[in-house]
């Protein structure tokens, strides 16, 4: 019998040891990490220390982020808490956020879809070689002057 609780008491001590860990080691996000801004309005931070869920100019999820004592975004080494969001601007340009476009195609070129579309350089850089772009070989020979 003396085997028996043995084995009960070292299983309910692992039980209570990994609540214990779950309950408080998973409860906070580091920063970069993705959080909801929405659970911050019911009292629910899940962010860590210092940080606050919030979602970075031109990106399009929210993360664990340092902010100033204004609330802003505050300077950080995490690309996923910079402008742009680690490659956040250029999936927002390929959804049709013209804005998030001018900062990927200066910032982030090779993650989006078409630049020769989304990019005003390479569309204008396109037109100059005579190379058809949206509007096709017309628009390209319009725009050089030539007969469309």
């Amino acid at each position: 019998m003396s085997i028996h609780h043995k084995s009960i008491r070292t299983a309910l001590a692992a039980f209570l040891a990994t609540a214990t860990i779950a309950a408080f080691g998973c409860n906070q996000g580091g920063e970069g990490d993705r959080c909801n801004p929405s659970l911050n309005a019911n009292g629910h931070d899940e962010c860590g220390g210092g940080l606050t869920c919030l979602q970075p100019d031109l990106c399009p999820e929210a993360y664990c982020c340092p902010t100033n004592a204004d609330g802003t975004l505050a300077k950080s080494s995490n690309p996923n808490c910079q402008t742009g969001c680690n490659g956040g601007a250029a999936s927002a340009c390929n959804a049709g956020d013209v804005d998030a476009c001018a900062f990927a195609c200066t910032n982030d070129p090779g993650d989006l879809l078409s630049a020769s579309t989304s990019c005003p350089a390479a569309a204008d850089a396109a037109s100059e070689t005579g190379t058809p772009t949206e509007g096709g070989a017309e628009a390209s020979r319009a725009a050089d002057g030539g007969p469309g």
